[in-house]
């Protein structure tokens, strides 16, 4: 009996560790106490999937739009039905007016230019549940900054819904385009825009940040419908679905649009010619109404124009299903970087889907507009003109890319921007790389990120990006991550990567995924805890340094001890340079720091004189070039 108790509390304890090996140790990351309290209320679970009680809210958005040419004035009018799908009763709402930092005395991220500053957003009329706010008393509304507070006395419980209703109107941006503005005095693209409820969630709440025009998104899925007025002379290209292209488009240039949707080479929907001629809209009206729809998208953007240039294409994304994605870029006819930008979407597009992440992409159609910068929206593109091909094909997938991360998979990139912009960076290197010649993605991230780390700019990524500014906050939403998830790609091979992608991303699409939903999933996927990569890239100040410490010659072996100077895991790269010329290279992931060491040595077999070893390459961040050129010095008589 007793040595049956013996037994029994054994297996007890086997089962007890091996239980808690399933959850690889999640608690050696830190975890701050909002995001605790989320795995205590079943909202997410320590495997990185979402809980039994994971929940999000929602909003049916009916808006109509139409602009003032003359005094460049946007004037909408919208509906929106918010579905509180959360456990908690919501004695307010909070409502983004995006465009009021342009507004007097908003904050704002960086100096703006004072021709820019106006009155900001202009409500005309707001109603809630059907009633005019100036009769209700019931209702309390405090403006500050781009958030607008609505207090109920008359709360919206679990479960049920509330309606909002606002007229509004605001200056186009024309002196300063932050993301979107005028191009011309006739070319627009519009971006936030619209009286937005923000997001209220397991984690925070309510999201109050302000928007000071670094920080970017973090929307809800919603619906929308969405009509723009415009004179029967221009097009509106918008995220979604056309509605109604036979009721304003032209017989020619419909057939030429319906063309493009089957059409695996790229159709010149809209010509300089067709311009010139006049004969591309329906003219019966002074004014045509486009009308879209889009489901399940975490925004709406949309861009006008009466002389840009309109090409078309389509291709399969899922080899599966056959499901066709049609891709336009509309461009300025100076604009040459752009007649090619169409197809390099569509081979962008098809990169993304079959390739890296190899997930099909996820809308039924995007179109690229020539604007400038980059900057990405739902289905949409805001793209400037490049100078060189490596430029056009760079922003162009990147800005693509995005929409994986943010938009596909809800990510909060106003807190988290390394879970969007790491990724739109690192998934298209391949891409990029074989696209483009003088093209290497690689190295520039590693010259970027090399040249700030260390310093006290360079903080950890788990630090909220709403808190950063300036090169802080781009190399932690860009250069940092990007390295880091390269860097994993390559030690996790692309087999293993892509199924915890996969595993990842089929968990959280349509979602809100935190970081360590991703750090959980994938240490889940891999059977094995990845927290010793997870904590010094996402985690701590921290820097890569790796040097050459000792090499010992012991006949035709040549052993060579790397020590890891900094606590940030790369690869580790050597190149032998051999009396005759030649090279031999050896190389080891970051996997040969999993255990903590501080050093490992690598042995190169040869029968050659060797004059010099060379410790990592362009491609590998080093904040310390001292001992990574070894210079072998020859015995007498070699």
């Amino acid at each position: 009996m007793k040595l049956s108790g013996i037994f029994r509390l054994l297996l007890f304890l086997v089962i007890v560790v091996s239980f808690n090996s399933t959850v690889y140790s999640q608690d050696d990351l830190y975890i701050p106490l909002n995001i605790k309290k989320a795995y205590d209320n079943g909202t997410r679970n320590k495997d990185g999937s979402p809980g039994p009680n994971y929940w999000q809210n929602s909003s049916d958005y009916k808006i109509s739009v139409e602009i003032g040419f003359k005094e460049k004035i946007l004037y909408g009018s919208e509906t929106i039905n918010y579905h509180n799908n959360s456990p908690d009763t919501l004695k307010m709402l909070v409502i983004r007016l995006y465009q009021n930092i342009f507004k007097k005395g908003s904050a704002r991220d960086f100096p703006a230019n004072e021709k820019a500053i106006n009155d900001g957003v202009i409500i005309s009329k707001m109603m809630v549940r059907g009633e005019n706010t100036d009769s209700l008393e019931d209702v309390k509304i405090d403006r500050r900054g781009t958030n607008m507070y609505i207090e109920l006395d008359d709360p919206v419980p679990p479960g049920k819904q509330i309606q909002l209703a606002f007229d509004w109107n605001f200056i186009i941006p024309h002196e300063m385009n932050l993301r979107m503005g005028t191009y011309d005095s006739t070319s627009f693209f519009i971006g936030y825009w619209y009286p937005q409820i923000a997001v209220y969630d397991d984690i925070d709440g309510w999201d109050k940040n302000q928007y000071g025009g670094q920080q970017e998104f973090y929307n809800d899925f919603s619906n929308y419908e969405v009509e723009v007025k415009v004179p029967n002379t221009f097009s509106v290209w918008a995220t979604g679905i056309f509605q109604n292209p036979s009721e304003v488009l032209s017989p020619d240039i419909l057939e030429r649009y319906n063309s493009a949707h089957n059409s695996v080479d790229v159709v010149k929907i809209v010509t300089q010619e067709d311009i010139d001629a006049g004969s591309i809209y329906n003219n019966a009206n002074e004014f045509n109404v486009w009308i879209f729809r889009a489901e399940n998208v975490t925004d709406f953007a949309f861009a006008l124009s009466d002389h840009y240039l309109w090409d078309g294409v389509s291709t399969v994304v899922d080899s599966t299903t056959n499901r066709k994605v049609y891709i336009q870029a509309v461009y300025k006819a100076q604009s040459k970087s752009f007649y090619d930008v169409a197809e390099i979407a569509k081979q962008a597009i098809e990169y993304l889907s079959f390739e890296m992440p190899a997930v099909p992409f996820p809308y039924p159609n995007l179109t690229v507009f020539n604007g400038s910068g980059g900057m990405e929206y739902p289905m949409m593109v805001n793209e400037g003109s490049a100078k060189f091909l490596a430029g056009t094909v760079g922003v162009t997938s990147h800005e693509i890319t995005h929409a994986y991360f943010p938009f596909y998979m809800g990510i909060n990139e106003r807190k988290y921007a390394f879970m969007d912009e790491g990724w739109a960076v690192m998934l298209p290197y391949d891409f990029q790389e074989r696209m483009a010649e003088n093209n290497f993605p690689r190295k520039r991230e590693a010259f970027l990120y090399e040249r700030i780390a260390g310093t006290e700019r360079d903080v950890p990524l788990i630090v909220p990006s709403m808190y950063l500014k300036g090169v802080a906050y781009r190399t932690s939403a860009y250069s940092r991550p990007a390295n880091a998830y390269d860097f994993l790609r390559k030690m996790l091979g692309d087999k293993l990567f892509l199924n915890a992608m996969h595993e990842y991303m089929d968990r959280w699409h349509g979602k809100h995924p935190i970081p360590y939903d991703f750090y959980f999933t994938f240490n889940d996927v891999a059977g094995k805890s990845l927290n010793w990569y997870w904590k010094p890239w996402f985690f701590d100040f921290a820097y890569p340094d790796l040097s050459i410490s000792e090499v010992v010659i012991n006949g035709n072996n040549l052993n060579v001890k790397v020590q890891k100077n900094g606590t940030i895991p790369v690869p580790v790269k050597l190149t032998f340079i051999y009396a005759d010329s030649s090279q031999a290279e050896i190389y080891r992931d970051a996997s040969v720091w999993a255990s903590g060491n501080k050093n490992i040595i690598i042995t190169e077999k040869t029968d050659k004189t060797i004059d010099k070893i060379i410790l990592g390459d362009a491609q590998i961040p080093d904040l310390n070039s001292d001992g990574t050129i070894y210079i072998v010095e020859q015995k007498n008589g070699n």
